[in-house]
């Protein structure tokens, strides 16, 4: 039997003009708006969560340890104006994980999750059919089970450099092959990034995926990420209409339409990964059909 062309797939442009034809289709615009405010909105009482998670393990500094750790990572010009307000925040002691209060912020952080849910699921193509109660419950471990997480990671950042001078002491032959915590900053962050978007591509979703059938639409998003990132600085640092426009609320707007792009891009990634996927299923169909 000869082999077509067309049998290896789509080309790189066909692939992104469907793929953005859909994300068109699935009116991803709006969502990703909708995205957006509940990303930003939720983002405080997420801050309050983790600071309470700390406070209750003991050690009030895990959550400034990491959130100092990721506002390190991320563009200086975006999160600039956000910072003093995020660090407010972590100098209020708070122990009450299990108060009216704390219950509040978690149900305020989970509207972040379930818009990124609906959005992968008008992406992949989906249907919603697991319960309110069991949705609920997804979300609530999902934002419970990142800030145990990133306590996790704050314990690694503290006792990474106390490891590094172990060795240092007792093996000093290794000390030209040791490299820092803030040579792997970046590298560290984008392992993470890529991580976090993996697990809303597995766990969001109405059906569940493969980690190689979500993998190209999740370093897809990654990579966008990565190059939106220094592209917005470029224009905050350089040609920021923001503060001109928004005057003191500008912090705000420009965190906001940031996160609105990066939602976009994380539909977009979905679109992919659904192309992908029809493409295989027809591939799968012709050569049965052929047999």
């Amino acid at each position: 039997m000869t082999r077509r062309p067309e049998d290896d797939g789509p080309s790189l442009a066909a692939l992104a003009r469907e793929s953005f034809y859909r994300l068109f289709a699935d009116e991803a615009i709006p969502l990703a708006g909708n995205i957006a405010f509940r990303v930003v909105f939720s983002m405080f009482p997420f801050l309050i969560f983790l600071t309470a998670l700390a406070g209750f393990f003991g050690s009030d500094e895990l959550a400034q340890g990491v959130v100092n750790f990721l506002l390190e990572v991320a563009p200086e010009e975006l999160v600039k104006p956000l910072a003093p307000e995020i660090r407010s925040i972590l100098t209020v002691p708070r122990t009450g994980l299990l108060s009216v209060s704390a219950l509040i912020t978690i149900w305020s952080a989970m509207g972040g999750v379930d818009s990124v849910r609906v959005g992968l699921n008008r992406a992949y193509d989906v249907r919603e059919t697991r319960s309110l109660w069991w949705l609920y419950g997804i979300n609530v471990l999902f934002v419970i089970a990142s800030a145990i997480f990133l306590l996790i990671f704050a314990l690694l950042i503290v006792f990474a450099p106390l490891l590094l001078q172990l060795i240092e002491t007792h093996a000093p032959a290794l000390r030209g092959h040791l490299v820092t915590l803030e040579q792997l900053r970046f590298p560290i962050g984008i392992v993470l990034l890529t991580g976090v978007v993996l697990v809303c591509h597995r766990v969001l979703p109405a059906r569940p995926r493969s980690v190689l059938a979500v993998l190209p639409g999740v370093l897809i998003t990654v990579v966008a990420w990565v190059v939106m990132s220094a592209v917005f600085s470029i224009y905050l640092l350089n040609f920021n209409t923001f503060a001109s426009t928004y005057a003191s609320l500008s912090g705000v707007f420009t965190a906001m339409f940031f996160v609105y792009l990066a939602a976009l891009v994380l539909i977009l990634g979905g679109e992919v990964n659904r192309v992908l996927e029809v493409r295989r299923l027809m591939r799968a169909q012709g050569e049965t059909s052929e047999v």
